[in-house]
């Protein structure tokens, strides 16, 4: 009986202590897709205010163009921290293909991690171990063509008063895209030209000759 019940041990601690290094994307080949944590109470939240989550996704635009940068924060209101997350950029068009990840993400604080979905590395985010945290921001990277309006799209775990406790489809405001780039500066600072400089020492010389002339004829 020894062997038999220390294999049962070893296929329900993963279940019992769930996910606690991030979201198992290499071993749910649906997690990148519908982004529901199965190891969560078989994805059923115990949440009740799944319709308005403590939670919010915030961008520092609302417009990128081919290959910006933009930068994505997860926030919690007041008091409400997380334990994990797990995001992507999505197309915001339902008529387009909106199941996949866009773009992909860098610059990521300590204890969150890449992850690769849909055969594209870093093109989601999610935690690295089950630390509390307030908020979290990285930089996502834009792909280089026209993707349509996009957003963000995270499942959140809370945490308390367990890890059954999480929040689906929490998304930011619509990005959008658009074709001017802001311009670009090389570090230097424009000088009057040559010509200008010429025709203003010009008028200079004229109005030396003529003032006094102008003067004299005014007084006589």
């Amino acid at each position: 009986m020894e062997a038999p019940l220390g294999i049962l041990l070893l296929c329900v601690m993963p279940a019992a202590l769930g996910y606690t290094s991030g979201p198992p994307v290499s071993s749910n080949d649906n997690l990148c897709t519908d982004m529901v944590p199965d190891g969560h109470n078989g994805g059923v939240s115990l949440a009740t205010d799944q319709a308005s989550p403590p939670y919010a996704i915030t961008t520092s635009t609302r417009e990128y163009y081919a290959g910006a940068f933009v930068r994505v924060t997860i926030t919690g209101s007041d008091s409400n921290r997380f334990t994990g997350f797990f995001i992507q950029a999505r197309r915001a068009d339902t008529s387009q293909d909106n199941d996949v990840a866009v773009g992909t993400f860098s610059g990521i604080p300590a204890n969150t991690q890449l992850l690769m979905c849909h055969g594209v590395a870093n093109s989601a985010w999610g935690h690295s171990n089950k630390d509390e945290r307030s908020s979290v921001t990285a930089t996502w990277n834009a792909p280089n063509q026209d993707e349509g309006p996009v957003e963000f799209l995270a499942t959140i775990v809370k945490g308390e008063p367990n890890r059954n406790y999480f929040y689906l489809d929490v998304k930011s405001p619509q990005v959008n895209f658009t074709n001017e780039a802001p311009p670009v500066s090389d570090g230097t600072t424009s000088s009057p030209s040559a010509g200008s400089a010429n025709t203003s020492s010009c008028a200079f010389v004229v109005l030396a000759v003529t003032l006094p002339v102008l003067f004299a004829m005014h007084f006589n």
